[in-house]
């Protein structure tokens, strides 16, 4: 897994600080500058910079809010947020959002490791002093409500070790479950299996399902449940089997019909931008025979296209 953005070998903290100040200072901004600089340090030196400027007695992050504005704002401060921070404000802003977005919700927390997840309970119930179990309980309802907290239970086992006759017994588990009149129970064993297996047994569990129904999982999902429960599984079963599809195709929906999701389309990009955003424009253009960074440009312009083109192609 690569990134588009990496440390900067030559990083001097006060170099870079006195660039800011000056790109922001007297009449007028250089936004070359707060680009170039934000894009050429990963988040751990971002935060060194802003410890660095807090020394001339002013708060990096308040003069950018000051000075800049729109999905470029929202973009430059987006990098500036650590890693986490950056989900666990999407997450507070999926339920407060007229009407709870369900959609933002899977794509954010059906693709996490239980680690990640435990990191994102601890911070949202920190930052708005609610859990964050509690918030789903309040804003979800019905099959989704279950998946989505049985979830963020972060009860997923870590091991890499398939164990075959488990995933011979669970594929028999989701079979049965999938066939006649879905009750109650083969709702819990389809919850169960797919949010405590590790991606790897899942993984074969998924073709032992196969194997045994002679059709893919995914159907058996797209006929026994509906909504955002089928989506939500879905999710889980494309994270499965095509981890950097998963985002690629996430990524080319914000852009997709009119107009563009700014913030999907933004998170997107700096939350991978150190983990695996290379990866994620090579799959793009086998997926869609385009290059990301064609599509961000037709859907983009100004300060913000060109800030996110300099992440791509950093």
């Amino acid at each position: 897994m690569t990134g588009t953005i990496t440390a900067n070998e030559d990083f001097d903290a006060e170099r870079s600080c006195l660039r800011f100040r000056k790109a922001m200072k007297g009449l007028g901004t250089d936004f070359a500058v707060i680009t170039r600089e934000t894009v050429t340090h990963d988040n751990l030196q971002r935060q060194m910079i802003r410890e660095a400027y807090k020394k001339h007695g002013r708060d990096l992050i308040k003069d950018l809010k000051e000075e800049l504005g729109g999905t470029y704002a929202d973009t430059i401060l987006a990098m500036f947020e650590s890693p986490y921070d950056l989900v666990v404000s999407a997450l507070h802003y999926a339920f407060r959002n007229a009407g709870t977005n369900e959609k933002a919700l899977t794509d954010l927390l059906c693709c996490r490791t239980s680690e990640e997840l435990a990191s994102l309970k601890e911070r949202y119930e920190k930052r708005y002093n609610k859990t964050l179990d509690d918030q789903m309980e309040s804003e979800l309802s019905g099959e989704f409500q279950l998946l989505m907290r049985s979830l963020v239970a972060a009860d997923r086992d870590q091991s890499q070790t398939v164990d075959a006759p488990k995933a011979k017994n669970d594929a028999q588990m989701l079979y049965d479950a999938g066939v006649g009149v879905k009750s109650e129970d083969d709702t819990e064993d389809f919850i169960t299996i797919f949010n405590t297996r590790s991606y790897a047994q899942l993984q074969e569990t998924f073709e032992e399902y196969h194997r045994l129904a002679g059709q893919p999982i995914e159907d058996a999902i797209d006929t026994e449940f509906s909504g955002d429960m089928r989506k939500g599984l879905l999710a889980i079963v494309q994270r499965v089997r095509d981890p950097l599809g998963f985002y690629a195709e996430r990524l080319n929906q914000t852009m997709a019909g009119l107009g563009t999701d700014d913030k999907a389309l933004i998170r997107i990009i700096v939350s991978r931008s150190e983990i695996d955003l290379a990866d994620i424009k090579e799959c793009y253009k086998e997926k869609y025979d385009k290059e990301l960074a064609d599509d961000v440009r037709d859907d983009t312009s100004g300060e913000y296209q060109k800030l996110l083109l300099a992440i791509i192609n950093n």
